[in-house]
């Protein structure tokens, strides 16, 4: 019966005695080994199971002395043609009907087809990490390359702004150097007549002086939006840039033909940005507002106030001009939409006017009526 039971086993199976000798095995283990069944029971378990330190054998022996039982050892099963086979090897020990230890039994468990499918599994495993980590760095590099283009639309669109500016501010210079060149003339003629241009001088100096100060701050100005540097933030009154960027504009000669006015509040209303990239959306608003009334005398205002909860500041730009269609104001804010000539308009303006705003917490939206005119919102955090 116990013969019958062993040789049904798909592993291999074989029973030794305490000395360690095979006196019994079944056909896998004749099987898997490439040994007669004669051959195997003439050989000690040591011989047929080894592993890299032996280790093997002592469990074995150690196990065969006490009695108690082998559990899942990993050891090499060594065939008649000198392969070693990965199995795994439990055992029991065999008892006469007095309890004593007569063998144990044995069974070796072929591990070569689960060794497979786990290194298989590793190495897909493996592949799945490689794959996984040249996700993150095409993400990565998609990233950079996404901050890269961003920086750039901001560029581009701050020297198209600086474009639009260079023009008004030319023919501004231009007024301005006529006022010097009169003052000079007027001392070259009074020194060529040997007249004491003492008084003169003193009356013309101040005079130069807001000359000097005019072509500095709009060289200043220029060199700002020109400049993408760093985005370096500082706290600053909404009230005051919106009032310098409406002097700008004029100075630039940007509001002949239009009435701008200001309703600002009466206290300080504080946001942390940077001033170059607020300027530039204010311009920006502003600009568009005029092209919007085109040669006609119109009117812009601009307001600013601290929004009903006082968590947030609130900038409106409204102008009558002619208003946008229905059918474009949901595409104004897409790169490189314009509805201005081509020679006048970059499509970027509003989109990186709308990212400005949104990379500071907050949102730029539009409401506009087709011959009423348009209004710009966009709000900050305090």
């Amino acid at each position: 019966m116990f013969e019958n039971v062993i040789e049904a086993m798909v592993d291999a199976v074989l029973v030794v005695d305490v000395e360690g000798r095979i006196n019994l095995n079944n056909t896998a283990a004749a099987s898997i080994t490439g040994y007669a069944a004669d051959e195997l029971r003439a050989m000690t378990i040591g011989t047929l199971l080894v592993d890299d330190s032996d280790g093997m054998r002592t469990v074995v022996r150690r196990r065969i002395q006490d009695g108690s039982v082998v559990r899942r050892e990993s050891s090499w099963l060594v065939t008649k043609g000198g392969e070693r086979i990965p199995v795994s090897v439990t055992g029991s020990p065999v008892l006469s009907p007095t309890g004593d230890l007569q063998g144990i039994v044995l069974v070796a468990r072929d591990v070569r087809d689960v060794r497979r499918l786990l290194q298989e599994k590793e190495a897909e495993i493996a592949a799945r990490k490689a794959a996984e980590a040249e996700v993150r760095l095409a993400k990565a590099s998609i990233e950079e390359q996404l901050d890269q283009t961003r920086a750039s639309l901001l560029l581009a669109e701050r020297r198209a702004t600086l474009g639009t500016l260079a023009g008004g501010v030319g023919h501004e210079l231009r007024n301005i150097a006529q006022i010097q060149v009169a003052a000079v003339d007027e001392l070259s003629a009074a020194i060529a007549a040997n007249e004491d241009v003492t008084l003169l001088a003193r009356q013309i100096i101040p005079d130069l002086e807001r000359v000097g100060e005019h072509i500095t701050a709009h060289g200043q100005r220029l060199m700002q939006l020109a400049r993408p540097g760093p985005d370096r933030v500082d706290a600053l009154d909404l009230n005051t840039v919106a009032r310098d960027v409406v002097d700008m504009l004029r100075g630039a000669g940007k509001l002949r033909h239009v009435t701008v006015t200001t309703k600002l509040a009466d206290g300080p209303l504080t946001i942390t940005v940077n001033r170059t990239r607020i300027e530039q959306i204010l311009v920006n608003l502003v600009i568009n507002a005029v092209d919007a009334i085109g040669d006609r005398d119109g009117k812009i205002t601009i307001e600013v106030h601290p929004s009903s909860d006082q968590t947030r500041v609130v900038c409106v730009v409204r102008d009558n001009g002619s208003g946008i269609a229905p059918e474009q104001i949901d595409r104004i804010f897409q790169p490189f939409f314009t509805t201005k000539p081509e020679d006048k308009g970059t499509g970027l303006g509003l989109p990186v006017a709308r990212e400005i705003v949104q990379s500071y917490g907050g949102n730029l939206i539009v409401e506009s009526r087709i011959g009423v005119g348009t209004s710009f919102t966009f709000d900050l955090p305090r």
